[in-house]
């Protein structure tokens, strides 16, 4: 049986990427629901989640790391993939509101 804060989380997962497939969403709930996020509201916690997730997974963010960016500029060159991500998935967003919640 799930928990309030399971439930919460569905629901919030589901209203912010409501065309995400459910692998993606299961990975980003379980990311969300980790110790260090539980002080967070769950609305923030699953937004930081999803653009993690998707940075990691979806763009060129860890190759630009290693070729030699820092973290600020290696983000802001990823910025586009992942609106473009994130809109494929239903959440709009963006590219200052993206910005702004990678400093967060």
């Amino acid at each position: 049986m799930a928990t309030k804060r399971q439930r919460a989380l569905s629901t919030i997962v589901s209203t912010m990427l409501p065309s995400a497939p459910f692998s993606e969403t299961a990975e980003i709930k379980r990311m969300a629901n980790a110790p260090h996020l539980r002080h967070l509201p769950l609305h923030i916690a699953v937004r930081l989640c999803a653009l993690s997730y998707v940075r990691h997974r979806y763009t060129d963010y860890d190759r630009l790391l290693e070729d030699g960016l820092d973290q600020a500029a290696a983000r802001y060159c990823v910025v586009s993939d992942m609106i473009a991500q994130l809109g494929d998935w239903g959440m709009v967003i963006t590219e200052t509101e993206l910005l702004e919640a990678q400093d967060e």
